[in-house]
């Protein structure tokens, strides 16, 4: 990770020129597709999302998923995240924001927001993090990248 400036989207070690992402879509559909989710603050979570003006410099991971249990997953998700955190923090995760589907609670999103890419991938790519993380899904969930410039 780490490295390129602009409108580049960073994904694993790849770099994706953004205007040519967003010409694309144009073309392919004129009619975004908006799922509203709902942020839970009863959940273990820490930290906000800044002001884009203040996130440059950052990087936001974002773990979208089928949950196996949505009736139960709090309580997973809170022991996981939280035995988690110090280590995060201390690797620069600055903030995690848990959010489940509004019209699908199964569907869930995880945005972290980290203040360096350093330790990224050690993380998300340690397999005791990655055995951990797939008690809360039906199937491996999508993990992506963005870096804020």
């Amino acid at each position: 990770m780490g490295g390129e400036k602009g409108g580049l989207l960073r994904i694993g070690r790849g770099a994706i020129d953004l205007s040519a992402i967003a010409e694309e879509l144009l073309k392919l559909s004129s009619t975004p597709v908006v799922e509203h989710f709902h942020f839970h603050p009863d959940w273990f979570s820490f930290g906000e999302l800044p002001d884009p003006s203040a996130a440059r410099d950052s990087w936001i991971v974002m773990i979208r998923g089928r949950l196996v249990d949505p009736a139960s997953t709090q309580a997973t998700h809170d022991v996981i995240a939280e035995a988690g955190a110090p280590a995060m923090r201390e690797m620069g995760d600055i903030a995690h924001l848990p959010f489940t589907g509004v019209a699908d609670p199964s569907q869930f999103l995880s945005l972290d927001l980290w203040d360096n890419d350093k330790y990224i991938e050690t993380m998300y790519g340690n397999p005791d993090v990655t055995a951990e993380f797939m008690k809360l899904f039906a199937e491996a969930p999508v993990l992506r990248v963005f870096r804020c410039s």
